[in-house]
């Protein structure tokens, strides 16, 4: 599991640093230092090495500023990109449209300064499934389906509002508030994207690599305490329970890069 800390000028400057990191991204606001299982967010530049400038090739700069051999360098930016582990020995910042690569240990967190970061909603209650919102806000089913499927330009849900979901979509409460009982876009603070971290046991076994049955049943208590998820790791929609990214990397380790990325491909 990820620890995650944060010393950020405001809860908006913290979602948007963990959203980056989640997508490979460099954050708008803030700065972001990964380095092994830590995750620091923070409101400025951290004291790291300089380094000399090399091609990026892909992903969101074109120059990284590396202190580690370009090969190791490359390797860890890639990493960082697939929301992989970085390799041993290596750190990465990014912020104000920079990356830096360096040795992890040119980094000392002032950990004083800094809190544990827990976000400041629920996930799992900022997502809901079609028929959820059918029955919470007097929908059609089939239209809150089809308006799913038809997201883009052009539909009344956009890309970032919705998300294919093994056998069924996921959209943003918000969303569906907004488009099927008239109300404006909620003021609360939602910087991060909660579809960034829900998924159906279905992709989640296909992400993780796991056996549906064996997802399912961990999000239903079933089998082995060591392998079970708790009240707010998972929830029953209907016949579906939707499980969080944090429940799953903390009992199946690691996900499929690959398959991670294509499921958050459209999330901005």
């Amino acid at each position: 599991m990820i620890r995650i800390y944060a010393h950020t000028e405001n809860e908006e400057q913290s979602q948007d640093c963990y959203g980056a990191c989640l997508t490979g991204a460099v954050p708008q606001s803030g700065w972001i230092l990964t380095d092994g299982v830590h995750l620091y967010l923070l409101d400025k530049k951290p004291a790291i090495p300089e380094g000399e400038g090399l091609a990026a090739g892909e992903g969101p700069v074109d120059f990284i500023s590396s202190s580690l051999p370009a090969e190791k360098a490359m390797a860890a930016y890639r990493a960082y990109l697939s929301g992989r582990r970085l390799p041993s020995g290596s750190a990465l910042a990014a912020g104000e449209g920079a990356v830096y690569i360096f040795p992890s240990s040119a980094y000392e967190p002032d950990l004083g300064k800094m809190d544990i970061y827990h976000l400041p909603f629920d996930p799992l209650e900022e997502v809901i499934t079609p028929k959820e919102a059918a029955d919470l806000y007097g929908a059609d089913a089939k239209r809150v389906q089809s308006d799913c499927e038809r997201a883009g330009e052009g539909g009344v849900l956009s890309l970032s509002e919705v998300r294919r979901s093994g056998n069924t979509w996921l959209l943003l409460r918000c969303a569906a508030e907004r488009v099927y009982c008239g109300k404006k876009e909620e003021t609360k603070l939602l910087t991060l994207n909660p579809l960034l971290l829900v998924f159906s046991t279905m992709e989640a076994a296909r992400i993780w690599n796991r056996d549906s049955g064996v997802v399912r049943s961990a999000a239903a208590g079933a089998g082995h305490a060591a392998a079970r998820m708790t009240e707010g790791e998972r929830r029953k929609s209907g016949r579906t329970w939707l499980v969080t990214r944090d429940a799953m990397n903390r009992l199946f380790g690691q996900a499929l890069p690959a398959a991670m990325k294509d499921a958050m491909k459209w999330i901005k």
